[in-house]
């Protein structure tokens, strides 16, 4: 089971905050009552989100008491504190690129571009689950039904291929007419070899045309991206705007515990000296396990 870590002011404010409880009895209804601001984690009591590595923190933790070096008990719980807010504001920034990625491509979505490229990319798929269903039986249908699923199922291909926009005609023609060759010959039950063996040469040619279209439209995409980029900054986004607030409170939160940090340093400057091999041991008191 993986640990648990939380910092010296949480263990501590979770005490305060049960004497004083008069909440849920159940531990169902605790365990649900403590995860009720769990959403981003921004406020939470766990510190750590589910997904969230218990030995990336310590790192992290780590590396704020190397920093800081802590010599006494009150320093070491501020540092705590402030390496606390800055992994909640990280976690912040990765939700935010996250939720301005999604509506990039919300917006990107809307575009002909795409569209045209989405088209395409779903003609491929099925031209390679056909190339892939010839190669893996190459060898016609030995009945009827089987004959007659199996040339159904290549006409209504023809019928997307010749939808998809900027395919040229020059492609897809040869399938429609190993297409129409085959049907002909339906009524002998059995397509002949070489009429099925054409129909896989004429899917593989067809495949080859929208691998290349595909690999131009994506590449129309990349310089669409960088435009929409800018524009989505300026997007009208509830949740991009929640996330801000929690920012700034956060900011704010910072800078009010490295103020509180520097007047405990100075405070203690006068009554002891600063010995910097403590804050390892500090950082292990401070360390509350589960």
């Amino acid at each position: 089971m993986n640990p648990t870590v939380r910092s010296a002011r949480q263990a501590a404010t979770s005490a305060i905050n049960g004497a004083r409880s008069h909440g849920p009895k159940t531990s169902e209804g605790k365990a649900t009552s403590s995860l009720n601001s769990i959403r981003f984690g921004f406020s939470a009591a766990h510190l750590l989100l589910p997904g969230e590595d218990p030995a990336a923190y310590e790192a992290f933790l780590d590396s704020w008491f190397s920093a800081l070096a802590p010599t006494t008990m009150p320093e070491a719980a501020s540092v705590a504190q402030l390496a606390d807010t800055s992994w909640k504001l990280e976690r912040l920034s990765r939700v935010e690129n996250g939720r301005m990625r999604a509506r990039l491509e919300e917006e990107l979505e809307k575009t002909d571009e795409f569209k045209t490229y989405d088209n395409t990319r779903m003609a491929l798929a099925m031209m390679t689950a056909f190339v892939e269903s010839v190669e893996a039986i190459p060898t016609p249908p030995k009945d009827a039904e089987r004959t007659k699923a199996f040339l159904t199922g290549v006409e209504k291909t023809v019928t997307v291929l010749r939808e998809v926009p900027g395919l040229p005609m020059a492609v897809v023609e040869p399938l429609a007419f190993a297409l129409k060759t085959a049907q002909e010959n339906e009524e002998t039950e059995r397509i002949p070899t070489a009429i099925y063996e054409n129909l896989g040469n004429m899917a593989r040619v067809v495949k080859g045309a929208l691998t290349m279209k595909l690999a131009e439209e994506e590449a129309v995409l990349g310089p669409l991206r960088e435009r929409l980029a800018a524009e989505v900054l300026l997007l009208e986004d509830a949740d991009l705007k929640k996330l801000e607030r929690h920012r700034r409170t956060l900011e704010t939160t910072m800078e009010r515990q490295l103020g509180i940090f520097h007047q405990l340093r100075a405070e203690m400057a006068n009554t002891k000296t600063e010995n910097p091999s403590e804050a390892k041991e500090l950082r292990v008191r401070l360390r509350v396990v589960k």
